[in-house]
């Protein structure tokens, strides 16, 4: 899984668009994660990752030190590997399963990061005030995104031993299965974080009922959660409004270039709305991997071209 911070240094993680190509799916977890944490800035989340990136790497070593003290205490030498001056190298594969040691190589960022959250063994970072569990959890959801969108981007050469520009993007089928894979784990961060967040506001809930001496009883829960549920719809619709301005954006945009293409074009006017349409999809859907445009429907094409012929033929 690319849980890298260094992932964020060509990605603005509040801020930047990630394309619609070639999983939509990215958009909407990116979407989510943004959402709890609206109240950061782009340096506070990444502030987060590295908090994160720094507790799990720690918790790696401590799994390590406390693995060869068990087995030195047992007398199980054999299944410590060292060099020639008797410094410790790594654990022989018997190692693993009998002392059932975490690493980074059988072991998932996420569930790392679960166990490091559970122990609250995360460094504080002053310019961070308040940090909520969900929200570290959402910052890896972006970090992973970001992650995706430079693999999208550029690839690494080892003869420059550095990442460069892609050419093209004909992605070959197994970078298409590693996008995919990033984007589950992205989605397995930010569902996590959501479903944190929700026991998190039942938690206050309780508190405040038991603060103000009252019977936490089943009908009291109900009226709770439908409190706090009206006001997360309240604050996702207003969310959402922003989010449907961007997007709105980006769909004027492609039918923006669509008519042009169509108007530039006497084969195109010439044709049915149907057929036109048809053929504007695919030339969009080119010029989609060119431009990082949105992909629409032949249906939705048709649509402007209808209204964008009727609107000629008045005026």
């Amino acid at each position: 899984m690319g849980f890298y911070v260094s992932n964020l240094d060509n990605f603005d993680s509040m801020k930047d668009e990630v394309s619609w190509a070639p999983f939509s799916e990215a958009r909407e977890i990116v979407w989510r994660a943004r959402y709890l944490l609206r109240e950061r800035s782009s340096s506070q989340v990444r502030g987060l990752a590295s908090e994160l990136d720094a507790s799990i790497d720690n918790y790696f070593d401590v799994e390590k030190h406390q693995a060869i003290s068990a087995i030195e205490r047992d007398g199980l030498y054999e299944l410590l590997e060292t060099d020639e001056a008797g410094h410790f190298q790594d654990f022989a594969p018997e190692a693993f399963e009998s002392y059932d040691i975490k690493t980074s190589e059988n072991t998932r960022p996420i569930d790392a990061a679960k166990e490091v959250i559970e122990s609250m063994a995360v460094l504080d970072d002053p310019d961070i005030p308040d940090p909520k569990e969900y929200e570290y959890f959402a910052a890896m959801a972006l970090t992973i995104v970001a992650g995706y969108v430079q693999a999208l981007n550029s690839t690494f050469d080892f003869k420059q031993l550095k990442r460069v520009p892609r050419t093209h993007k004909n992605y070959e089928p197994h970078e298409v299965s590693r996008f995919g894979s990033d984007l589950i784990a992205a989605m397995e961060a930010v569902t996590y974080a959501e479903s944190v967040k929700k026991m998190l506001q039942l938690k206050h809930l309780t508190e405040a009922t038991i603060g103000r001496a009252e019977t936490l009883t089943k009908e009291g829960v109900k009226k709770g959660m439908e409190e706090i549920k009206l006001a997360e719809t309240e604050k996702r619709r207003a969310w959402g409004k922003i989010g449907k301005e961007k997007s709105l954006i980006r769909r004027n945009q492609s039918r923006d270039l669509v008519l042009a293409q169509h108007d530039q074009s006497e084969s195109f006017q010439k044709k049915s709305i149907a057929s036109a349409a048809a053929d504007l999809w695919q030339w969009l859907s080119q010029e989609a991997k060119r431009q990082d445009l949105e992909v629409f429907s032949v249906a939705t094409i048709e649509g402007w071209i209808s209204t964008h012929r009727k609107s000629k033929a008045t005026s």
